[in-house]
């Protein structure tokens, strides 16, 4: 099912191939009306060549879940061309975490919800500092000997955490992760370009970098540094939005506006929208496996998908360009084997 006006790359060190834009339907769990909306993203994402579709347990308690299965089941689309993912939260579902027993127990609700036999990636939904690693791991491993994922990852792990699962994994023999599932956008730089950096280079591990858009932020329409009227309406997620909002334009929003409409003006200089320059910026990154988007109206995946073509666009001149205006990129960690102190004074 593959698009010739997609690009597609491989998800790690595996041989899965994944769009590099993908769909996330976490906003649809909260919308009683969100079935039939999801479903027409899930139409545009792959007549567009999406075939990457992300999940989770935790969204809407299951409901994201049934949607997505829903949508599949009514899209009639082959399964084997669609790469279908979901994650298993420590939190909020029982005293067990993620233990052998809650594990076992979740993929099978997970499945049954999603009406599938199996899904391609499955996560462990952040750390779970009460159960031994090994004890995840392993259960990890026997869920895909079971057919019922093919490939784990991880999301919000920490660079020690994931380097451990691979300890873990090379000490016995068992499937490392290929994946982390991790936040990344021209606001948020350190953990991609930084903190992983020797993952990458040690490990070959993949990334399903979510929120490109900041959560709507980079989208242009905060670009006035004010909250649109409506936005906290409704939304579950409320304090985690102003928790960001707060951190990337409330506290520094002189700046931030400067940078906002600076990429407004680059944007339109280009001939896209604001938020494909955003969108487009993030998959030019090679480390960058696929980017999750999300949308609340049909309408905004066709923007999404457009940021494609943008890509070709960024050349190193339009990068510089937009270095300037973010003004953070990570410093890179130092060598101290070419470290040269200052001479002392005489």
């Amino acid at each position: 099912m593959e698009s010739e006006s997609m690009e597609y790359r491989y998800l790690g060190n595996s041989g899965l191939k994944v769009s590099v834009l993908s769909f996330g339907n976490l906003t649809s769990s909260w919308d009683k009306g969100a079935e039939e909306w999801n479903f027409q993203c899930m139409d545009k994402c792959i007549r567009g060549g999406v075939n990457f579709f992300d999940t989770a347990e935790g969204y809407g308690l299951g409901v994201a879940e049934k949607i997505l299965g829903n949508n599949i089941k009514q899209g009639g689309w082959d399964r084997d061309d669609l790469i279908i993912t979901t994650k298993l939260s420590p939190v909020r579902f029982g005293i067990q975490g993620l233990s052998r027993k809650r594990i076992r127990q979740a993929i099978d609700h997970c499945l049954e919800r999603l009406q599938l036999d199996y899904v391609d990636v499955l996560y462990l939904h952040r750390f779970d500092p009460e159960v031994p690693l090994e004890e995840t791991i392993r259960i990890m491993n026997e869920i895909i000997d079971n057919d019922k994922a093919f490939y784990w990852g991880t999301s919000a792990f920490t660079p020690q955490q994931i380097s451990e699962c691979f300890t873990i994994c090379e000490n016995n023999g068992w499937i490392p992760p290929i994946v982390e599932q991790c936040e990344y956008h021209m606001f948020e730089r350190e953990i991609v370009e930084k903190d992983y950096v020797p993952l990458f280079d040690q490990y070959g591990l993949g990334t399903t970098v979510w929120s490109p858009l900041c959560g709507g932020l980079l989208s242009g329409k905060y670009n006035d540094g004010n909250i649109p009227a409506g936005r906290l309406e409704n939304n579950p997620f409320v304090n985690f939005f102003k928790q960001r909002y707060d951190k990337f334009i409330g506290s520094r929003k002189e700046e931030a506006v400067k940078t906002l409409t600076g990429l407004k003006a680059l944007a339109e200089e280009l001939g896209c929208s604001q938020s494909q320059l955003a969108l487009a910026w993030v998959i030019k990154n090679p480390d960058v496996s696929t980017a999750i988007v999300g949308a609340s109206a049909p309408h905004h995946m066709d923007d999404n998908i457009g940021a494609i073509e943008v890509i070709k666009k960024l050349t190193p001149e339009v990068l510089t360009r937009i270095e300037d205006l973010l003004g953070n990129r990570p410093a890179p960690s130092m060598n101290w084997r070419t470290f040269t102190p200052n001479p002392p004074r005489r």
